[in-house]
């Protein structure tokens, strides 16, 4: 952090790498006195058992420790053009058939999105949802409309919050967009997959907010 601007960060000694980040001055209610969250032993925590969902995709389910623990927050982050989008639909696609699944591709149209899920996966089960809208109101409110197994967004940078000053893509928006879809994935219980993409100067890639444990 820095009042000025620099053009070298002192941090990872890149030059033209620092952005702006405008502080949300919006009001938060802060909880005071009694509150009905209280922390708890760990061994006075029920050891129920976790069921994974299943991506169909083996080396996927490997990764994140033998499939997608409900209420994670994953982050997806690589480079432009490697497979990300693909690998998702994929995954949406297989989880689809067992519950519906909620799609959000803020850079492509509804039918650029359909083409695409057919043209991996012809047989496309009807409960994929699409969602072609950036606006994370928005994107709440479908969030809200129905029980989802699964929810894909595609990608991090293209959600904004339409009341925050800084433009869509900034730090401080996508800070603000994980943090919003990581308290609906543990209130819900629902998995959340984040898309982040890095751009040319190998930049651009979002810290992960949360992980499949």
């Amino acid at each position: 952090m820095s009042p000025r601007w620099l053009g070298r960060c002192p941090g990872c000694g890149g030059y033209n790498t620092m952005v702006e980040e405008v502080a949300d001055t919006r009001s938060v209610t802060t909880p005071v006195g009694n509150s009905s969250v209280q922390p708890v032993r760990l061994v006075d925590v029920p050891a129920d058992s976790v069921t994974r969902i299943g991506t169909g995709v083996p080396e996927v389910d490997r990764v994140l420790g033998g499939g997608v623990v409900p209420g994670a927050l994953i982050l997806l982050g690589g480079d432009p053009g490697i497979g990300k989008s693909t690998l998702m639909l994929q995954l949406a696609a297989h989880v689809a058939q067992d519950g519906p699944v909620l799609y959000v591709s803020a850079e492509e149209s509804l039918a650029q999105t359909r083409l695409r899920m057919e043209r991996i996966v012809p047989d496309a089960p009807a409960g994929v949802h699409l969602l072609a809208d950036g606006r994370l109101d928005l994107l709440e409110a479908a969030l809200a409309a129905s029980s989802w197994r699964l929810v894909v967004v595609d990608s991090l940078q293209t959600v904004y919050d339409p009341e925050a000053e800084s433009a869509p893509g900034s730090v401080s928006q996508v800070r603000q967009v994980a943090s919003r879809l990581l308290r609906f994935a543990k209130a819900q219980d629902v998995p959340v997959f984040l898309v982040g993409h890095v751009n040319k100067e190998g930049s651009g890639r979002p810290r992960a907010v949360g992980n499949a444990a």
